[in-house]
């Protein structure tokens, strides 16, 4: 029989048997998810299959020779079974349908019948114990050579179709290798099998699970080694890709083993990384992920978005179990939150405003009325009521602005030139003077701006004088309003905005806490410095402006602008 002997040929197969064996054992602490288990169960196949053949090679007994036969003709089909359920789970990421556990029933009668052979079904022989042939006989028309030559390639054939289909269709790379290492292990069986039924070797050699064995060595270092199948069910990709928020799928062993594309846009997170690495790629989620917080705040298209953060277990077949982590986004719902809360903030500032402001003009009021009574003429009672009340009135006003400048603003483009005339003719400004230097247009709203204006120009008049020449000009970033009276002394620059904060002995402190209130409102800085002229100088910064030039227009009052 020359150096390939069927000695030589059997200790090959028994040897080649090591090797799935050694990968079913090595695989034993792994996560029997889908996929790792039927890869499991198609290596033990394979390794009844290499032992077993190359034990038929060895024994010279024919009936024990028949007797390691029956488990062979098992192993084949048993091993094709698992080669398709491996594919199917893989390529639909869900555990395979029950029913199809039904193609064990044939070979489970298979090795029922092969003991006893009856009208030669399986060994087309008449006595298969007493044969002298290394290989018994099963011939076309046996129920052997049905399930093992016919249906079991034909299985395997459909695996490989599944595993190039997915190959095909994978867009990303990782999907790509996972399907390319499928159909290796794939095309591994088949070459050597296409070598077997060409008779280009031996009778009682078959190099088709050597071939399955290494193939499959390789399969499960990648397994062990780099997580390859940690997959999340079919069923949970579909609803995961049909979610417009970001979703990352976390396998039973703490790897990202899947994310939809609203995940992939948000986060910096790949495919088979820890839940560590994505913790580290992405610093904001730390504190969700590390369970501190419930929400987020990321950047999303140059957007900040507010995100819910929840943690959801997901069974992922066969007794294992992952999770969901499920960004939902409350952007709409933590702004309209912060807006309830502002008019609420709002609210209590104007109700504490009008129980403490109030009281003391009402108290003035109460008591001149008692005067009134006791007195004959009671008419200097009655002008400071009149004064306490007209205090009162001052007040409302000045509280209702007060309540109204923090206001989200309702925007609209507006010339600063005009809408600074119009405050301007809001104002009692006596032999005051304006003048505008420079025209723009901005996004603001318009009652609010003119109400700073306003303001701005009370405080000039009131304290620089009925003579005084107020200036309204452009900067790079804003707009400034500028006096040529008397100035903010340096001391008191610093609290000058500040509520209730009043350097007149008639003023209510709350003429340019609103104008700060204002500003802030449309994302603007106001500050005060001195004028060119030793007066005040007032900047609006951080505007942007949609247009800029200059004009000289006389103001509404008739006087030339300058």
């Amino acid at each position: 029989m020359g150096v390939f002997s069927p000695t030589v040929a059997g200790s090959i197969m028994l040897a080649g048997g090591i090797i799935p064996g050694f990968v079913v054992y090595w695989l034993r602490t792994e996560p029997q998810g889908i996929v790792v288990r039927w890869f499991r169960f198609a290596m033990l196949c394979g390794m009844a299959w290499s032992v077993s053949f190359g034990l038929i090679a060895l024994v010279d007994t024919p009936p024990l020779r028949l007797a390691i036969t029956n488990v062979f003709i098992i192993a084949v089909p048993s091993a094709s079974i698992a080669t398709f359920a491996f594919a199917y789970e893989f390529t639909f990421r869900e555990p395979i349908p029950r029913p199809y556990l039904l193609l064990f029933v044939p070979v489970g009668l298979l090795f029922v019948l092969s003991w006893f052979n009856p009208a030669e079904l399986i060994y087309t022989v008449e006595n298969p114990y007493q044969t002298g042939e290394i290989m018994v006989p099963a011939d076309p028309g046996s129920v052997r050579f049905v399930i093992g030559v016919i249906a079991s390639p034909l299985l395997v054939v459909m695996a490989a179709g599944l595993a190039i289909g997915e190959t095909l269709r994978a867009t990303t790379r990782l999907r790509r290798l996972q399907a390319g290492s499928v159909l290796l292990l794939i095309t591994a069986a088949m070459v050597p099998g296409l070598i077997k039924v060409f008779e280009l070797v031996p009778l009682y050699f078959d190099p088709t699970p050597i071939g399955w064995s290494v193939a499959g060595l390789l399969v499960g270092v990648t397994i062990k080694r780099f997580d390859l199948f940690r997959l999340s069910p079919n069923s949970l990709r579909r609803v995961v890709d049909a979610l417009g928020d970001p979703v990352v799928v976390i396998n039973s062993e703490g790897i990202v083993s899947d994310a939809n594309d609203a995940a992939t846009d948000v986060f910096t997170l790949t495919l088979g990384m820890t839940v560590e690495e994505l913790r580290a790629a992405n610093p904001p989620l730390r504190t969700v992920l590390d369970g501190s917080d419930t929400q987020v705040e990321l950047s999303t298209a140059k957007t900040e978005r507010v995100f819910d953060y929840r943690e959801l277990p997901v069974p992922q077949g066969y007794g294992t179990t992952g999770r969901i982590l499920y960004f939902s986004d409350i952007t709409e719902q933590a702004t309209t939150a912060e807006i309830l809360q502002a008019k609420t903030d709002r609210l209590d500032a104007f109700a504490s405003r009008v129980s403490h402001d109030l009281q003391g003009p009402i108290t003035v009021a109460a008591s001149h009325v008692k005067i009134a009574h006791r007195v004959e003429d009671p008419t200097d009672a009655l002008d400071e009521i009149e004064t306490a009340l007209q205090r009162a009135e001052t007040l409302i006003e000045d509280i209702l602005a007060m309540a109204r400048s923090g206001q989200q603003p309702d925007r609209e483009s507006l010339s600063l030139e005009a809408v600074a005339h119009e405050a301007w003719a809001m104002v009692a400004t006596a032999d005051a003077s304006l003048v505008v230097s420079a025209d723009a247009r901005l996004s603001a709203d318009a009652q609010q701006l003119s109400r700073l204006f306003e303001n701005l120009f009370r405080n000039s008049v009131e304290h620089g004088g009925a003579a005084v020449t107020v200036r309204v000009g452009t900067t790079p970033d804003g707009f400034y309003v500028a006096d040529d009276g008397v100035g903010v002394p340096a001391d008191k620059q610093g609290t000058i905005f500040d509520e209730r904060v009043s350097y007149d002995a008639d003023g209510t402190g709350y003429g340019l806490a609103i104008v700060r209130d204002i500003a802030a409102a449309h994302d603007w800085t106001i500050t005060v410095t001195d004028s060119e002229s030793g007066g005040a100088r007032f900047e609006i910064t951080g505007v942007d402006f949609e247009t800029a030039g200059f004009a000289a227009t006389p103001d509404d009052r008739g006087q030339a602008a300058e």
